[in-house]
This record gives C-alpha cells, sequence and structure tokens, in this order.
C-alpha cells in the first residue's frame, strides 16, 4: 500500500504547490482511491509532477462537505468520468464559518450540480465496504466528553444559521497485516472518537497508522472561551493517545503547526508531519 499527500497546507518540493487542503491519493490492492481532492484543483498538477495518473482512479471518498476537502473535485471530474464519488448526503448540507468575525460559505460547491456529470455519486447512509479488509465508516461514535466543543462552524437551515454537528463525516479503515489503518479528513467529531469507532468496528487493538488532520489547533478561533476549551481538548486528545496502541501518527492540514508541535513535544518518534508530495509506504 503506498498513500501519497497529493495536497495539503505547505510543500517544501520543488515545483510542488500546497493550498489549505487536503488530498491523499491510495493505491492498495487493485483499487487506487482519492481521499479529499483539496480546495482547487491543485491536485492535478501536483499529480502530474509526481507521475501519479488520476484517470484511473476508482473511487474518490469525500470527507465532509468543506470546500477545502470537496472544492477540487470539480476539475478532477474533468479528467476522469468513470470514478465513483463517495460521500454522505449531509455534506450537500449549506456550510458556513465565522472564524473571520462574518460569515462566510466553506460548503459543496458542486452541491447544486453534481447531477450534471456522468459519474455515479454514492450517498452513504451506513458503512460501506469495498473489499473485506477497506471500510468506509459513517457513524462515529461518542466515546469523550471533550472533543465536541463548540466551534466557529454552522450549517444553514431556513434562514437560521445552527451549530454543525458534522453529521456529514466520515473516516476510512484498512486492515494489513493484522494491523489497523485509519486515514481521516478533519476529524471534526474528534480523533479519539474516530479511533475507537474504528476499533470497535473492526475488533483490532493494534494500529499502525493514523493519517490525516486532527483539528487541534486554536489560531483562528476569536473568543477566548473557544480558546480555553481547545487548548483542554488539546491537552486531552493527547492523553488518551498516548493510551492507545499507536505505531505511526501522520498529521497535517487543520491539525495545526502549534497542535503538531504539542503532539510531536509528547509523543515524539511516533509523530510525523505528512506535507505535500510525502509518500507512505505500508
Amino acid at each position: 500500500m503506498e498513500i501519497v499527500t497529493l495536497v495539503e497546507n505547505t510543500v517544501y518540493k520543488k515545483d510542488l504547490k500546497a493550498e489549505h487542503g487536503l488530498s491523499f491519493l491510495i493505491k492498495i490492492d487493485d483499487y487506487k482511491i482519492l481521499f479529499d481532492v483539496g480546495q482547487t484543483g491543485l491536485i492535478l498538477e501536483n499529480a502530474k509532477l509526481l507521475k501519479k495518473n488520476l484517470k484511473d482512479v476508482d473511487f474518490v471518498i469525500l470527507s465532509h462537505g468543506h470546500y477545502d476537502h470537496t472544492g477540487g473535485l470539480e476539475k478532477f471530474l474533468e479528467v476522469n468520468q468513470t470514478a465513483k464519488i463517495i460521500m454522505k448526503k449531509n455534506a450537500l448540507q449549506q456550510k458556513y464559518s465565522s472564524s473571520t468575525g462574518n460569515i462566510r460559505e466553506i460548503g459543496f460547491k458542486l452541491r447544486n450540480r453534481y447531477k450534471n456529470y456522468p459519474n455515479e455519486f454514492l450517498f452513504l447512509e451506513k458503512n460501506y465496504t469495498l473489499n473485506e479488509n477497506i471500510q468506509i465508516v459513517t457513524d462515529i461514535g461518542e466515546y469523550t466528553n471533550f472533543e465536541k466543543i463548540k466551534q466557529n462552524l454552522f450549517i444553514k437551515d431556513g434562514e437560521d444559521f445552527i451549530m454543525d454537528k458534522f453529521q456529514d463525516e466520515l473516516f476510512l479503515t484498512i486492515v494489513k497485516d493484522n494491523k489497523l489503518n485509519i486515514i481521516t479528513g478533519c476529524s471534526h467529531n474528534g480523533i479519539i472518537n474516530i479511533i475507537k469507532t474504528a476499533i470497535d468496528n473492526t475488533k483490532i487493538n493494534n494500529i499502525n497508522l493514523i493519517l490525516g488532520g486532527m483539528h487541534l489547533t486554536g489560531i483562528k478561533l476569536n473568543e477566548k472561551s473557544l480558546q480555553d476549551k481547545n487548548n483542554e481538548k488539546i491537552k486531552k486528545t493527547i492523553e488518551e493517545l498516548k493510551k492507545i496502541n499507536i505505531d505511526r501518527i501522520y498529521t497535517n492540514h487543520c491539525t495545526g503547526i502549534d497542535g503538531f508541535t504539542k503532539l510531536k513535544n509528547s509523543i515524539k518518534d511516533k509523530v510525523f508531519y505528512s506535507y505535500t508530495g510525502s509518500k507512505i509506504k505500508i
């Protein structure tokens, strides 16, 4: 299995480009999976430079309905008319953020236009199995009392803005060599909730890899009370991660550099940053 970070907030390799967004290209068995598509379609440029063909991608999995994970889909669909697009129906909800002080839309741009494309869109209501070792998990349990805190993120219900409970979020599990690999987008429901859901679903406690964003940053939170609660969340998340049998944590994107630094200082040699262009072989 090979996982390539096609786009992420940071880049170090020559000619590749970064953006506020996330996309992983996963090659395993006979499947080629694109997990999230970034913000703008930059994945196409980076894939070409990395000599990765996106025309034969089998599945696109969208972790949730935010623009920085779904915005590149339109450009992708221009070059691939056969991949199945997998997401939860709630990802079509109108989504907003007040992180800048003003309400702005941050949702799925193709919400009203996805039917214009020949690709099959699968809107999941329950877990979806690609094969006996690969599963898309849609129902994230609530195992902690500190991860689901108020964020500056909303959905629109009629004319009202209500707090987003992230019912559109899903994640991917891959079992290889009797170990569990977990790929997530932003972990809005909490990375510990996601990990424990994965363990319960697979009955596997040995985790080889956790990859993706973990929302462990508080820099953009514009209320001190939110910052304090988020700092407590980060502290408790790290405490819980230490209790779980994990070989490697590759994180990026919404984990934030501050969140990554705290993870690295606490868990040390198990923590890595998955920047644009980086590759993981399993």
